[in-house]
């Protein structure tokens, strides 16, 4: 299990980001659309997800366990479990697992997800196509996310929506 340090900003663009990104010598690693559906429990603190991801030529599945950190502030400290990645032969226990933790379908996200890669910093910027918004996240080692978000923050205090 990993300890995720991530910030995340609801902005009302993604192009300043994609620019950033761009023009400091951060790679694309990934562009592909994404459907993620969300499982808890009613007053659980644990969200099971299971991702698909779909590129140009393939689709993966994937779940995963976070904390279900519903708050709204920008800094994000998480536990996420490792990848399980769901083929025929293990769907229907990935089903049963959901089911015997009763962790239950609540909502399905849909979006376009661009990763950009610089050293221990990740930029994920999401255009969610349902429920419609953007989502810019930083994360990695927390030094180098603090230093970036620092460097950043006239480019959030724009683009921002509270």
């Amino acid at each position: 299990m990993k300890e995720e340090y991530e910030y995340s900003i609801k902005v009302k663009s993604v192009s300043d980001f994609i620019d950033y990104c761009e023009n400091n010598d951060y790679k694309l690693s990934e562009n592909y659309e994404q459907q993620r559906t969300l499982f808890k429990k009613e007053n659980g603190y644990v969200m099971g997800r299971i991702t698909k991801n779909i590129y140009d030529d393939h689709i993966t599945e994937i779940l995963n366990f976070k904390d279900d950190n519903q708050d709204d502030k920008v800094l994000k400290i998480c536990r996420e479990s490792k990848n399980l990645i769901i083929d025929d032969d293990n769907r229907e226990f990935v089903i049963s697992l959901l089911e015997i933790l009763n962790l239950t379908n609540k909502k399905i996200l849909h979006r376009i997800r661009r990763s950009y890669i610089k050293d221990n910093v990740v930029f994920e910027i999401d255009e969610y196509i349902n429920p419609q918004m953007n989502v810019v996240a930083i994360e990695g080692v927390k030094s180098e996310v603090d230093r970036v978000y620092n460097d950043i923050l006239s480019i959030i205090e724009i683009n921002r929506i509270d």
